[in-house]
């Protein structure tokens, strides 16, 4: 099996964001959902992700989360850091970097397994489409 292709992440932070992430109310639910994800088994880790990272890891991958999701080298590491801004956070772990989205009440993974592409954005291996 194949992991998803690894492409750059649309979500191109600035560079003070970045640095020093914002004060927010939603830092402790964004810094819950990334420690449920890192420690979490594959079906849980597959109810944590974001609606459209879901569907792209499955047709992606032919095959459902439950059997793709463990394919993947996503970290299993505590929270190092949180960004949050908006309705979006940046989470590091201290093997992993995660990004996650508001959807409702609940904040999901919309991308992990990333790395920063130099100047340019986050390549991730598993991400949305």
């Amino acid at each position: 099996m194949s992991a998803m292709r690894a492409g750059g992440v649309a979500l191109v932070l600035v560079a003070g964001v970045a640095v020093s992430g914002c004060s927010s109310a939603d830092e402790p639910a964004v810094r819950a959902a990334a420690s449920a994800f890192a420690g979490g088994d594959d079906q849980t880790r597959c109810e944590l992700l974001a609606p459209s990272t879901l569907q792209s890891l499955e047709q992606e991958e032919q095959s459902s989360c439950a059997g793709a999701i463990g394919q993947l080298p996503l970290g299993s590491g505590d929270v190092v850091s949180v960004a949050v801004w908006g309705e979006d956070a940046l989470v590091h772990l201290d093997d992993d970097t995660l990004f996650l989205t508001r959807y409702d009440a609940a904040w999901l993974v919309s991308a992990a397994a990333c790395a920063p592409g130099g100047d340019g954005p986050y390549e991730c291996q598993l991400e949305w489409s």
